[in-house]
């Protein structure tokens, strides 16, 4: 993944360095083509503020410092957490999803209802709540505890959830056949 500068403001983050990286991304990966088509809606809730992204066919990014109802994925994070995201360069979990969009995980996105929420444990033993609902739907829900390490490893296709959860590197609480529906945003 790109290397954002420590000194990024989270507002920046969210309104031009995440697009351009998630459009970039798409692109690159040839994804555009097979995202023709697709309207792809997510809101970004840190500690009050809120962005909503609606993206038509993977590249086309309408992007606002306002609630939609209603969308594809939410994401909520306190700005303490990502602050720290982005000073340790740990974004990956964050800014997976949109990056590594194509027409499969679109359609699992579509038709996924219910919430995780991502424990990630910094080396320092400080931790990091990403909390993901799907479809506007609360339940099911699960909870994803790992190393910060092995989140980045996950995004960036280093290992996948099974062998992550086989190793005990990761522990799932609350719903399993929630939790392994999931597994394909991952791989």
């Amino acid at each position: 993944m790109k290397e954002i500068p420590a000194d990024t403001s989270v507002r920046d983050l969210l309104l031009k360095v995440s697009p351009e990286i998630a459009r970039e991304a798409i692109l690159s990966s040839g994804a555009s083509k097979e995202l023709d088509g697709t309207e792809f809606s997510l809101v970004v809730e840190v500690s009050g503020d809120t962005y909503s992204y609606l993206v038509k066919n993977g590249t086309e990014f309408d992007i606002r410092e306002a609630d939609i109802d209603a969308p594809m994925v939410r994401v909520k994070i306190d700005r303490e957490s990502i602050e720290k995201m982005i000073k340790t360069n740990s974004l990956d979990m964050f800014l997976g999803i949109q990056s590594d969009l194509n027409r499969s995980k679109y359609n699992v996105l579509r038709n996924i209802k219910g919430s995780f929420v991502a424990e990630l444990t910094n080396d320092d033993g400080s931790v990091l709540s990403i909390e993901t609902i799907f479809n506007n739907a609360m339940e099911p829900k699960a909870v994803f505890k790992m190393r910060t390490a092995d989140s980045i490893a996950l995004t960036r296709k280093e290992t996948n959830p099974v062998n992550l959860f086989m190793s005990g590197a990761m522990r799932i609480d609350g719903d399993m056949a929630f939790a392994m529906s999931t597994q394909p945003l991952f791989t």
